[in-house]
């Protein structure tokens, strides 16, 4: 074998072993419901900061009532999600309902609504998967509900997909297989309910439901406490993870590829004692 061959050969194999990568880099997360007649309520309204990464739990209600305080309507609306690197998960949930009185009280409208979105980066074509269960129930009486999963295509890359959607099916799953090619994306996660009851006098409610995540197929950062780059927190760990806190100079030398930062277990910015007790917790967690 030639040199050109031997380092053709020694290119495509790097080429075969190229790991694609992800850059999560904007967040919009938020809930809101609001009756007519009642009070208008918008949970925290999150784009981007102060981190794209972490959790949002918020729960948010509204209720109306006409005058003699019988006929009453209420709105819901609950978001339960993460954003961590290549992994994006989601649980949204909303609810809005009117019930018997007269026709064109002050109770008529409600509405509520929940939306997630994670914008990212790929640098190299990435398989994704998305998998999870939505619903959209309620589509009588004036109602109106939607449930939609999506990731659409801010710039290069693939183009747009509607993963889930439906205005009227009780519980349906997704389990969908794909590949993304180079490019800014955003993968959103929308649940809408809304009700009008000022042109009837039955009862009305609509509801939907998403809970469904989204995994692209980047390597995992190495978790805090994996003090030796093993992938794992182990016993393995204890004597480097005592040399961090005690040697940090010391740590670079022994282990030079690894990041004495990842014994901040309570990520406080500090290496010291505070942190021991994440970390047996977490090596007792195996």
């Amino acid at each position: 074998m030639s040199r050109v061959q031997r380092m053709t050969t020694l290119l495509l194999m790097s080429a075969a072993t190229l790991q694609a990568d992800v850059t999560e880099f904007g967040s919009t997360r938020f809930v809101v419901c609001r009756n007519q007649g009642g009070q208008n309520v918008d949970g925290p309204y999150q784009i981007d900061g102060p981190s794209i990464y972490g959790l949002v739990d918020d729960y948010v209600e509204s209720f109306a009532w006409d005058d003699i305080g019988f006929h009453g309507g209420s709105s819901q609306s609950y978001q339960d999600s993460d954003i961590q690197h290549g992994i994006y998960r989601v649980e949204l949930d909303v609810r809005t309902d009117a019930g018997g009185g007269t026709m064109g009280n002050d109770i008529a409208l409600g509405y509520a609504e929940a939306y997630y979105e994670v914008q990212f980066t790929l640098s190299e074509a990435t398989d994704f998967n998305v998998a999870g269960s939505y619903n959209a129930f309620g589509f009588i009486n004036g109602a109106v509900s939607e449930t939609e999963v999506r990731i659409d295509s801010l710039g290069g890359g693939s183009p747009s997909q509607v993963i889930a959607f439906t205005n009227d099916d009780c519980c349906p799953s997704v389990n969908v297989d794909g590949t993304l090619l180079p490019g800014d994306y955003a993968f959103i996660a929308r649940c809408l309910a809304i009700v009008d009851h000022s042109f009837m006098m039955s009862y009305t409610d609509s509801n939907a439901q998403t809970n469904v995540t989204m995994t692209l197929d980047v390597p995992q950062p190495d978790p805090l406490g994996d003090m030796d780059c093993s992938g794992a927190v182990d016993a393995a760990d204890i004597e480097p993870f005592i040399l961090a806190l005690l040697d940090p100079d010391g740590y670079d030398v022994a282990f030079p590829n690894c990041d004495k930062d990842r014994a901040d277990m309570n990520e406080d910015t500090l290496r010291d004692g505070g942190d021991v007790g994440d970390f047996i917790n977490a090596m007792l967690a195996i």
